[in-house]
């Protein structure tokens, strides 16, 4: 391969995404030198781009919503399909075309975001206009299949984490439906199946995060880790409460499991070095310890020096959070 041939081959990837003119840059230890000046210039550039595309997509959503509001009564079936679902795809095509035109703009992924919010609703409308039996579960399930199938073909040709995120969103709504589709008639405990479900949905989003961390989808890991980390540990708290309202003496199995989750939340925290999932394990171990010591200690200590031992705890923890985030998180990124 020679030398024109390389740059075509790489003018392509970079195109495809597969390839960021960052990974570029780091692969070569530098990147091109500008001065303060245009450094500064080009940020606020950016940033100011960014926000009147983000500005500018909130304000069509706004405006669709109102539109659709006003006509919705004075158009039929079809029409309110088309301007709901039909306005969705057209967006997303729109979205489409610019992406593969302007891979390096945010003019694409705007349409994108538009086309992604209007897409799950007016499938909705669909099935309503086509008086689809909603006493049943197995329509919705099926229908957000079909969009998660759509956004992972989509993500596959364009490879976007804008498109990723919606095949995650939507990937999720799929999998609740087709729990609950299933499930519906069965005499399963709905309260623990869906905090179980919860927890391995949050589990799931942890692994995805760390699977993307040196990809095109890096964007993602912050609100992965967060959602993620909230999803498993709030979904775990809740069996603590709930065993705490049904036993009788004693500890139960989950007010000690529980100590393990949110430490392993921390080792986690380290191995991956996400600030957001160390903040919620260290405020799910703040609320932990809360509940232990209300449940087994304030009958005991009395409360006014159970909160100044809480007070003590919670300085300890915050502490040993700040440290951990400075130390192996900020400090080895």
């Amino acid at each position: 391969m020679n030398k024109e041939e390389l740059l075509n081959e790489l003018s392509s990837k970079i195109s495809s995404g597969e390839i960021s003119r960052e990974e570029i840059a780091d692969l070569f230890g530098s990147r091109p030198e500008q001065s303060s000046a245009n450094e500064t210039k080009g940020n606020s550039h950016f940033s100011i781009t960014k926000i009147l595309y983000i500005l500018g997509a909130a304000i069509v959503l706004i405006g669709i919503v109102a539109f659709v509001s006003q006509i919705w009564h004075n158009v039929g079936s079809l029409g309110r399909i088309s301007v709901t679902l039909g306005m969705g795809l057209i967006t997303t095509a729109i979205g489409s075309v610019l992406l593969k035109q302007k891979p390096g703009e945010y003019i694409g992924p705007i349409f994108h975001f538009i086309g992604g919010m209007l897409i799950p609703g007016g499938s909705m409308v669909t099935l309503y206009e086509l008086d689809v039996d909603f006493s049943s579960i197995w329509p919705i399930a099926i229908t957000f299949g079909v969009i998660l199938l759509f956004y992972l073909l989509l993500n596959r040709v364009h490879k976007h984490p804008l498109l990723t995120f919606f095949s995650i969103a939507n990937g999720t709504a799929f999998v609740y439906l087709l729990v609950e589709a299933i499930t519906k008639n069965s005499y399963i405990d709905r309260e623990n199946l869906y905090a179980y479900l919860t927890m391995v949905i949050g589990g799931s989003y942890i692994f995805l995060a760390y699977s993307f961390s040196k990809n095109w989808n890096k964007y993602l890991v912050g609100i992965l880790c967060l959602v993620g980390s909230f999803a498993f540990l709030s979904s775990a708290f809740s069996r603590v409460l709930d065993a705490s309202s049904r036993r009788g003496i004693g500890f139960h199995p989950w007010e000690i499991l529980f100590f393990f989750f949110v430490f392993g939340g921390m080792f986690l925290s380290v191995k991956m070095k996400s600030g957001w999932i160390l903040g919620v394990s260290t405020l799910f171990l703040i609320a932990h310890v809360s509940y232990i010591t209300s449940e087994y200690f304030a009958d005991s200590l009395g409360w006014p020096i159970s909160l100044v031992i809480l007070g003590f705890v919670f300085i300890g923890l915050g502490y040993g959070s700040v440290t951990i985030n400075k130390k192996y998180i900020k400090g080895s990124a």
